[in-house]
């Protein structure tokens, strides 16, 4: 199959060759993409386990927990942590009336923890857009191909006037090669984005989870008034 594929494609026009180098490189980019996307996700995700294990065995000891945030630093619960901690110094430094957290300073809190998931969501989602636009364009780039070739075909048949089948057959044959490509690459980074979807999903899941536990015990500490 490969070999008349490859046989096929030596038929195509210099149109249809490009398109199809144009495709094969667009399809190496997108599985580089997955590939790379892929294992950022498993050492995240990896690195989260063991950051929520850590912290939920003591949730109080949120500041030595932030003193080792450098073992975890492939999770962005690390970062949501550093943003909640971060946010809780300026309001007790700003603050003048103990431990205690108003109403207000515990929203704001909320929302600077709010803020860091979006961008770590942001930032998860990396990419992902190629890929999206690979698995939108890739088919018509293909169509783009056939219809052109099918286009010089008739033309050709016109001109020679012939319009056997032995002499349409090859030319055609040869342009459906640039929409099969297009598939080929399409469907596998179809496959990929929606998978890499799931774990951007089942990730930001995880950090607004954090956020709540985060919230819960700063609540609990320091309560408000």
């Amino acid at each position: 199959m490969g070999t008349g594929f490859i046989a096929t494609v030596g038929q195509s026009g210099a149109l249809g060759k490009m398109i199809v180098i144009f495709l094969f490189v667009v399809s190496i980019y997108s599985w580089a993409i997955i590939l790379h996307k892929y294992l950022t996700f498993r050492k995240t995700e990896s690195a989260s386990k063991r950051f929520l294990k850590r912290f939920r065995e003591d949730p109080d000891g949120m500041v030595s927990h932030y003193a080792n945030r450098q073992k975890f630093d492939p999770s962005p619960l690390t970062t949501v942590f550093e943003a909640g901690l971060a946010e809780l110094a300026l309001i007790m430094a700003g603050s003048s009336l103990g431990r205690g957290l108003s109403i207000v300073q515990i929203d704001g809190l909320e929302r600077s923890m709010e803020r860091a998931v979006a961008e770590e969501t942001i930032d998860l989602k990396k990419y992902l857009v190629t890929l999206a636009t690979v698995v939108g364009g890739a088919p018509f780039v293909g169509l783009f191909g056939t219809v052109w070739g099918i286009m010089i075909a008739f033309t050709s048949m016109y001109v020679t006037g012939s319009a056997s089948i032995s002499s349409v057959a090859p030319g055609i044959s040869a342009a459906l090669t640039t929409t099969v490509a297009g598939l080929a690459v399409a469907i596998p980074a179809l496959a990929g984005y929606n998978y890499l979807m799931n774990r951007v999903r089942t990730a930001t899941v995880r950090m607004e989870n954090f956020s709540s536990e985060f919230m819960s015990t700063v609540e609990r500490n320091m309560g408000a008034r």
